[in-house]
């Protein structure tokens, strides 16, 4: 049972019905009940992992706010840490590490015989883990209580809507709202199954009828340097597609109980610089990576060298964590120097800009930065898509090779789709282009729709439902549920 099914739906619709039948103080029980069918559905062998975790994190938080000392607190958090990031490094990183360690030694003629383990990534825990983490951090600083009630902490563990692939949420946020009461709101089912309907739209109508065009161009041994050029280009506009509409789905079906999370995503394609970027990509993992690893490590530091020390070094975890492959942490580094490199010239970028007038026409300029940083960002996403590191710096120098950027070239490139997946995609991806135009051009396109005729927003409710019916393409996970 996964987002895209209907099995989800039936799943959602009877939760939601139950939970406003019922009492409240029996809701969070139900919540509780419903997270771990859900997880076990999807992944049952790993569900004592999961009660683990959890138990393991809600005792740790307790003793950490019993301890009369700050250095008490700071041996019971480390431990603490130490025990989660142990859970996590033995499934998702021994191999990572103990096969560069095998490389190393057999580069140097070593005797290393660890062999490789057959270990497979729970689902989720990288998601909770960070979580997690936040939380014990948190109630170290004074910032969060640790919580009592070990039914509402469990769902913060694993609330369904967003275990998966988050946002990763705070407790701070999230464990209110699970206590409040919520009562049947016509706006809070509205909105949410709005939320849902769009997920269901660009996942099944942009990323899942992309993804094979992609995978096509990338698992060939010969692919061409435009074909490069344009499966990058649009693994990009899939991977917005797949991981936003994960994020939709999230947070419709959490509004729907009427809770509310974290926008996770606001148009990050249409940003200026790697910086903008980054305030708009994959938000909750952003502002997570900036209180927790960048803050910490800027602690003390004044000179502008140690700063672009900490940012290399948050975007060499930020790698790290979306994958246990060395093109993930060539990704992350990609990133970090890109940040380094935007904040150093920045100065010299302005004059450059002032000297050839472009400062004048401030919408060109916009428009400038914003295609600049998307092809910056398209280029480090060679080495997010690539399976090798050899493979990656092979299409890197295909992508950055003049002669594949030809038009000729891409024209033909063009010929992966069928002339029927390339009209169908322009136009469904056209319609998310304009849903995103209404949204720059007011606060929220959903109110946008609000004030239209009822004819109108019904008829635009009916084509998204129509369309994902007849032309969506589905069978392919979420991208970021395997992280």
């Amino acid at each position: 049972m996964t987002f895209i099914s209907i099995e989800f739906l039936l799943f959602l619709a009877i939760i939601v019905f139950t939970y406003y039948l019922i009492p409240h103080r029996f809701r969070w029980f139900l919540l509780l009940i419903a997270s771990y069918v859900f997880y076990a559905i999807l992944s049952v062998q790993f569900i004592p992992l999961l009660l683990t975790s959890t138990a393991f994190t809600y005792f740790t938080a307790i003793i950490i706010e019993k301890q009369e000392t700050k250095k008490q607190k700071k041996k019971v958090l480390l431990v603490g840490l130490s025990g989660l990031l142990f859970f996590l490094g033995w499934f998702k990183y021994f191999n990572f590490v103990n096969d560069s360690l095998q490389a190393i030694a057999k580069y140097m003629d070593w005797n290393y015989t660890v062999p490789y383990q057959e270990i497979v990534l729970p689902l989720a825990i990288s998601f909770y883990t960070f979580q997690a983490v936040s939380y014990l951090v948190d109630t170290y600083y004074g910032k969060q209580k640790a919580e009592r009630h070990y039914g509402y902490f469990s769902i913060y563990f694993a609330f369904f809507p967003q275990l998966v692939a988050g946002p990763i949420e705070r407790a701070r946020k999230l464990l209110p709202q699970f206590k409040k009461e919520q009562s049947l709101d016509y706006e809070n089912l509205n909105y949410g199954m709005k939320r849902i309907a769009w997920g269901f739209f660009k996942k099944t109508l942009i990323a899942d009828r992309l993804a094979p065009i992609v995978s096509s161009v990338y698992d060939s041994p010969n692919p061409t340097g435009s074909e490069i050029v344009l499966a990058t280009i649009l693994f990009s506009i899939q991977l917005f597609a797949d991981f936003s509409a994960c994020s939709d789905i999230a947070i419709g079906s959490a509004r729907m109980l009427g809770i509310k999370l974290t926008e996770n995503f606001k148009q990050p394609h249409f940003a200026v610089s790697i910086s903008d970027f980054w305030s708009r990509w994959h938000i909750t993992l952003s502002t997570w990576l900036r209180d927790y690893i960048f803050v910490p490590l800027c602690k003390g530091k004044k000179k502008r060298s140690e700063i672009y020390v900490a940012i290399v070094l948050t975007f060499l975890v930020s790698g790290i964590w979306h994958g246990a492959a060395w093109t993930f942490v060539i990704w992350g580094l990609i990133h970090g120097i890109y940040r380094v490199f935007g904040d150093s010239t920045k100065y010299f970028r302005g004059k450059i800009a002032s000297f050839i007038r472009l400062d004048r026409t401030p919408e060109l300029h916009k428009w400038v930065k914003i295609a600049i940083t998307f092809l910056l960002v398209c280029f480090s996403r060679v080495f997010f898509r690539s399976d090798s590191v050899t493979h990656a710096f092979d299409n890197a120098q295909l992508f950055l090779t003049l002669s594949s950027w030809r038009p000729s070239g891409i024209i033909k490139a063009f010929e992966l789709f069928s002339l029927l997946d390339l009209v169908i995609f322009i136009l469904f991806f056209m319609i998310v282009q304009l849903f995103h135009y209404i949204e720059r051009k007011n606060v929220s396109a959903w109110e946008f729709l609000s004030k239209r005729s009822a004819f109108a927003r019904f008829a635009f409710y009916i084509f998204i439902i129509f369309s994902v019916l007849v032309f969506g393409a589905t069978g392919n996970g979420f991208v970021y549920g395997g992280f």
